[in-house]
């Protein structure tokens, strides 16, 4: 399991990606292409996304993927990674301020 969660004293990340316009285009159509490949099923509480993911083919490694390109962007976001016999879970923790994200994601 890869396990990102700041501790509870740890300083407040700003909620800004660093990628450009176009780039911010490509990647959401990359998680949306990998939704409708692989997404078995999501569940939202408040700021937490838990996605549940098919392990076959290259789905758990393109979710690894731009889970790594994530971080290197979005370093407010907190990201956990379990393999679970055929599927991969995703746990996301959007920030407070980063609804319209989070909304982004689910679409």
């Amino acid at each position: 399991m890869t396990h990102t969660e700041p501790a509870a004293d740890a300083p407040a990340r700003p909620i800004a990606c660093t990628l450009g316009a176009g780039d911010q285009k490509t990647r959401l159509a990359e998680w949306r292409e990998l939704r409708r490949e692989g997404l078995l099923r999501e569940h939202r509480d408040s700021l937490v996304l838990t996605t549940d993911w098919h392990r076959r083919g290259d789905v758990a490694a393109r979710l690894e993927a731009l889970v790594e390109a994530e971080k290197q962007c979005c370093a407010f976001l907190h990201f956990e990674v379990e393999k679970r016999g055929n599927l991969v879970r995703l746990r996301t923790v959007f920030p407070e301020g980063a609804e319209s994200l989070l909304e982004a994601f689910t679409r």
